[in-house]
């Protein structure tokens, strides 16, 4: 799950020298293939989960064995890279949809098989896909896929009056003012809405939530900035409106202070359910509601979808076995009648990205709360991943800040933004 940023400058400077790699652990006795892993899920369940269809699939499989290597999110591009640079990268690489584009122009990922491509393109949902493709190219199956909510504190709300989510941004400015609390020194006690989260560039994907809502873009196919127009300056003058009235305020930390009812709305992704549940226990239910992401008018609503993805490293010595694994991985079932994949994911709290594990287990949710959440990978925008996104995505955090923080003009910002954007 993605809660914290890595430094990504010097690791994509690292691949774009382009240095050749092996890949694979070559094979063992009697003709035995074995083939590496790298991922970040390194802690439970995310751990144990895969680490259990692995066994199966090499107690089925004995041919081909399959090992598990794992590092903190944190060092996965830089572990992915080292490795890689000195030819010894994983047949398999578990990566963020956003460093795709680079990872591709770099020459890590295989192609995908057409066979598989065909299936995959097929069988899972439009921002399952969007977030693991780059131009017209697929990067590999996805897998973890995250979308933007908007989360907000029941009873916080209820104190004032408000006895349903908002449904449009007059009503989402109404509320966040609303409930918004200070002491007698103006210091914030409770906040009305986080437009922030845990990471790097931590202003960007709330306001691409919002961005979304309006039907506005944030970066074109040829990785121009999209952003600086009427839908982008009206997105982000609602933000400007939010901090102007001291509703929103950059300094508060939404997954450190909501918890404990320091913040009524925060704009989030998906996987924070499941750590609300565990931190708040008895009452997540009492206290935690979920909605979507309210647009300019009613009816109208916006999310973004963040995925990640396992591809075959271009230089692996066995990529027809490693393509052979994948494809069992994400499209064998398990005994609920949906994929073993897709269970994983559901297991953690996270979206299913095939379009009928979705189906299925929607039907089953014991927690309204994933509802909305489930219901966003149909019409979020998938988080561009193309050469030069990151460092976009960098340049519009930076100007959005100095909106929130410092109150400088919206359409200001976002041209000192867009400037900055520099196709690759």
């Amino acid at each position: 799950m993605l809660r914290r940023g890595v430094r990504l400058a010097l690791v994509l400077g690292l691949l774009a020298t382009g240095a050749a790699c092996s890949g694979g652990e070559g094979s063992g006795d009697g003709g035995k293939v074995e083939l590496t892993l790298l991922s970040h899920y390194g802690s439970d369940p995310a751990k144990s989960g895969l680490d259990k269809m692995i066994a199966q699939w090499n107690q089925e499989n004995p041919d081909i064995q399959v090992k598990s290597e794992v590092v903190k999110f944190d060092d996965l591009l830089t572990t992915l890279t080292v490795r890689q640079t000195g030819g010894r990268g994983a047949d398999i690489v578990s990566a963020y949809g956003l460093w795709g584009g680079q990872l591709q122009k770099a020459n890590v990922l295989a192609k995908v098989p057409d066979d598989v491509a065909k299936s995959i393109k097929s069988s899972y949902s439009p921002a399952a896909l969007g977030a693991v493709t780059t131009g017209d190219t697929l990067l590999g199956y996805p897998t973890e896929l995250n979308t933007y909510v908007l989360f907000y504190n029941k009873k916080i709300l209820a104190a004032a009056g408000v006895t349903k989510p908002p449904a449009t941004w007059a009503e989402l400015q109404d509320v966040a003012k609303k409930v918004v609390k200070r002491d007698a020194k103006g210091n914030i006690q409770v906040e009305g809405l986080s437009l922030i989260q845990d990471g790097d560039n931590k202003s960007v994907h709330p306001f691409l939530s919002l961005l979304d809502s309006t039907g506005g873009k944030f970066l074109g196919p040829d990785g121009t900035a999209q952003f600086d127009n009427t839908e982008g300056k009206a997105a982000l003058k609602l933000e400007a409106d939010l901090a102007a009235a001291k509703a929103t305020n950059t300094s508060v930390s939404p997954t450190k202070q909501f918890r404990s009812g320091g913040v009524a709305m925060a704009i989030q992704a998906g996987w924070w359910v499941g750590s609300l549940k565990t931190q708040m226990a008895a009452k997540y239910s009492s206290d935690v509601g979920v909605a979507p992401i309210p647009g300019p008018t009613a009816g109208s609503k916006g999310s973004l979808a963040y995925g990640f993805f396992m591809g075959v490293n271009q230089r692996s010595k066995h990529a027809d076995e490693a393509w052979k694994f994948l494809a069992w991985l994400n499209d064998h079932k398990a005994d609920s009648g949906v994929t073993g994949m897709g269970q994983y994911l559901a297991d953690m709290g996270l979206i299913p990205p095939r379009t009928s594990d979705l189906a299925t287990l929607k039907k089953s949710l014991d927690d309204p709360n994933l509802v909305p959440i489930y219901d966003a990978a149909s019409y979020a925008m998938p988080e561009p991943n193309q050469p030069g996104a990151y460092e976009a995505k960098t340049a519009l955090h930076n100007s959005i800040m100095t909106v929130l923080a410092n109150g400088k003009s919206p359409d200001e910002a976002l041209a000192q933004a867009a400037k900055a954007v520099k196709p690759q």
